[in-house]
């Protein structure tokens, strides 16, 4: 906290102070969850004070449904097994967070848990699963822009809805590779930019199903790129060939703790090629007019998660810590060091009214970073609503967001169109919902080209979240923000998560 007070303004250290208390907080929560998690057991009384018909042996636990998937995938997800006891009052919230986690698995389009209790006090549960679709060989078509609105309204230098501006190509995705949730990507994609990438994600490679491996390998070219950002719009430059060319390969493995709690470690490795002219305009591109970047990689991140549905959460808790480092020592070209903390609070009130409270800062060191790896907001999910038209570099940031949602309709009907199993369910919901939203971008350079870096960033609004199948997710938001600048927005997905 000594740091917050004497490097950073009294409102980035008040939000720092903020972070930290709600990092704090968390896991006093976690603590005091994981210290109760056993109560539903009977040594934790005396064994006198039992009554047994309170409680039951799980005495066999199968499945069906899954055509595809291998039933230790969903047995895995599960927060109990063969032979364990349970208490009776804890039945329905253990089968309600067990049913969550399968489908949070993303394979299926439906699960239900059916439990038929035996004489003895003996449960056996059964489990059914409508699997989706796994194999994606479809065209690739997409936006070259930072984002739709951009892309829609020409905000960056381009024309508006330049159909022009994207990028085509093959991506073939196995999601339930071998039917052990294998993921398997190749993509090979043109245009303005040319990727050829090639993924493969095991969760699990031991026979306790708690450790995993992920390699990559992919080769990026692009003809246009920004090479500065001036008055929070992105410069653009197009090469007559390519203006940056990318290479990136690596292994990552993750490690599941429990079922809400993951390691992720990374190890990678960069080279990146930008033209000539790029340095010109820009010597900080990559520093010292460089023209060529490479780099070693090593990053780790532990998440909590305690979300109901991962792809729109109602109701629980969502932590996430990184630690990355760019450069360890053997090239010189680049030594950055960042953290990103992001921690998510979703409270259900009732079945129809709901809240969400999103605490999001990041921090990079040192202050002069090559223009290439710089942070902000801006990019992806890290903005605040009514600025997504800005990009506003600095080294450190922090959010706090919140919305309040009603929701107005969630039905479940079957597809008259396509009668494949995998397509037979669709969900569809629709929330109401008004946002709040505080940011701050702290950036030791900033001048008259970057005017909103160093000061609060305010924004609200009213919108609507449509979700449905396959976790598709449409938000249609009308914003203002703190330069008394309204306009409508549409974003592809809730933002507050690194889903």
């Amino acid at each position: 906290m000594i740091a917050c007070h004497r490097y950073l303004p009294s409102f980035f250290s008040f939000l720092c102070r903020f972070i930290t208390g709600i990092f704090f907080l968390f896991f006093l929560g976690v603590s005091s969850i994981l210290a109760n998690s056993n109560s539903s057991f009977p040594t934790s009384l005396p064994i006198d004070t039992i009554d047994q018909s309170d409680f039951v042996i799980v005495h066999a636990i199968s499945v069906s449904g899954n055509k595809r998937t291998k039933a230790p995938i969903i047995f895995r997800e599960l927060d109990f097994e063969e032979g364990d006891t349970l208490s009776r009052a804890s039945i329905p919230e253990i089968l309600k967070e067990s049913r969550d986690q399968v489908y949070n698995t993303r394979l299926f389009n439906e699960v239900k848990l059916e439990q038929e209790e035996k004489a003895g006090n003996l449960l056996n549960l059964h489990i059914l699963v409508e699997e989706r679709w796994y194999i994606y060989p479809v065209p690739v078509l997409e936006l070259v822009d930072r984002n739709f609105n951009v892309w829609w309204n020409g905000t960056d230098g381009g024309k508006k809805r330049d159909l022009s501006r994207t990028v085509y190509g093959f991506r073939f995705d196995h999601e339930n590779f071998r039917g052990r949730k294998e993921e398997l990507i190749f993509t090979a994609q043109f245009g303005y930019t040319k990727k050829f990438e090639l993924y493969y994600k095991i969760p699990f490679i031991n026979r306790r199903q708690k450790t995993g491996l992920s390699p990559f390998i992919s080769y990026i070219m692009n003809r246009e790129i920004d090479f500065l950002a001036s008055n929070h719009q992105l410069q653009l430059y197009e090469h007559d060939r390519y203006a940056r060319r990318r290479f990136r390969t690596g292994l990552a493995v993750n490690h599941r703790h429990d079922i809400h709690q993951n390691h992720y470690f990374q190890a990678a490795y960069y080279n990146n090629f930008i033209a000539d002219t790029i340095a010109q305009m820009n010597p900080k591109y990559l520093l010292d007019q460089r023209t060529r970047q490479q780099y070693f990689f090593l990053s780790y991140v532990f998440t909590a998660d305690f979300r109901d549905i991962r792809a729109y959460p109602l109701k629980g808790d969502y932590f996430r810590l990184q630690a990355s480092k760019m450069g360890v020592g053997i090239f010189n070209d680049i030594n950055l060091f960042l953290a990103v903390l992001n921690y998510s609070h979703y409270f259900k009130w009732n079945e129809h009214f709901y809240t969400v409270a999103n605490v999001r800062a990041r921090t990079s060191f040192p202050s002069r970073q090559p223009y290439f790896n710089r942070g902000g907001l801006g990019f992806g999910a890290d903005f605040v609503r009514g600025y997504e038209h800005y990009v506003i570099d600095g080294q450190h940031f922090g959010m706090f967001r919140t919305a309040f949602k009603y929701k107005l309709l969630d039905i479940k009907f079957t597809n008259p169109i396509i009668k494949a199993d995998q397509f037979k369910t669709i969900p569809f919901a629709i929330f109401l919902k008004t946002y709040g939203e505080l940011g701050y971008v702290r950036d030791k350079f900033a001048g008259e080209l970057q005017p909103l870096a160093n000061k609060p960033l305010i924004g609200t609004g009213l919108g609507i979240d449509i979700f449905t199948m396959y976790d598709s997710v449409i938000s249609l938001e009308y914003s203002f923000n703190g330069e008394r600048e309204r306009g409508f927005f549409v974003a592809f997905s809730v933002n507050y998560d690194f889903d």
